[in-house]
């Protein structure tokens, strides 16, 4: 490794090439040779130096990498924790990642649609749909595939954000109705959107569905009939992430990563997420 390193990375070798160059060239009579030599000197001085401070902190990013890695290594009863690991579970809580994690998840299952857990075939059905609804006792209308004018993000048994259409406007409102203001950029914000009485009704429900389903991240559509609220579908798997701002990100994130958590909660206590392996030994191979 000390080896590997005492080699000249490619800028060293071009600053090396450079100075052999600027020694041989012979400059033309309205060329300002030691102008131009010294200009290249402090750019070649400069350029060692940033190759030198990043050099630098790449040992300290690479032992501080070190350091997670038998910290996360003792928690898990060993000594170091791969390096793969370590990465996968250092980073920032964001809905985008979250949901397109997800994705890239179901999208290798025999049947991309209905992903690995077949909830994406079970949604698209508008009777298994129904029989989803009525077996968890709720007897609200449907209209399947209708457009809703209020779309609730779920994240198993929580519903922190709920989304009002009027057009190609939308207001972002809490649970319980809070007008959250212009917190997604690139869609038009219109405060004046009316916040519909059954909302509440609707949270409800959606806490409840959301609870049973084997996602920690969906979309559950609502509008209004007469008054009262019409579920217009669940979708396990949505193409229109809302890409909010930096600060609502992260609160999503962090709601579906706790979703992610009480999903996997039920097989862990069951035994299901144990290894299994031809010789009971399960191995993290790590890849470059």
């Amino acid at each position: 490794m000390q080896q590997e390193n005492s080699r000249p990375g490619p800028a060293r070798r071009l600053a090396r090439r450079l100075r052999g160059r600027v020694s041989t060239t012979r400059p033309s009579d309205d060329f300002d040779a030691a102008g131009e030599l010294t200009e290249l000197r402090a750019l070649i001085a400069q350029t060692e130096l940033d190759i030198e401070t990043a050099e630098k902190e790449r040992e300290n990013l690479k032992a501080e990498r070190l350091r997670l890695q038998e910290l996360l290594g003792a928690q898990h009863g060993k000594r170091v924790l791969p390096r793969l690991k370590v990465e996968k579970t250092n980073g920032v809580p964001s809905l985008v990642v979250g949901a397109r994690m997800m994705q890239r998840i179901h999208a290798r299952a025999d049947d991309p649609q209905a992903g690995i857990d077949g909830a994406g075939a079970l949604f698209a059905d508008p009777a298994r749909t129904e029989a989803f609804v009525r077996s968890h006792g709720v007897g609200i209308a449907i209209s399947h595939g209708a457009e809703p004018t209020a779309v609730v993000h779920a994240f198993k048994g929580k519903t922190p954000l709920v989304e009002l259409r009027a057009g190609d406007s939308v207001k972002h409102v809490s649970a319980r109705g809070d007008d959250l203001g212009d917190i997604r950029p690139g869609v038009r914000y219109d405060a004046a959107i009316q916040v519909p009485g059954w909302l509440q009704e609707a949270g409800r429900v959606s806490r409840t569905l959301s609870a049973a389903i084997s996602r920690p991240y969906v979309q559950i559509g609502w509008r209004d009939q007469d008054g009262h609220p019409t579920l217009t579908g669940v979708d396990v798997d949505p193409e229109q992430i809302p890409v909010m701002n930096e600060e609502w990100d992260q609160r999503l994130g962090k709601a579906f990563d706790s979703g992610h958590a009480r999903m996997l909660m039920q097989p862990y206590t069951a035994g299901a997420l144990d290894n299994r392996a031809p010789d009971g030994t399960f191995r993290y191979e790590e890849t470059v």
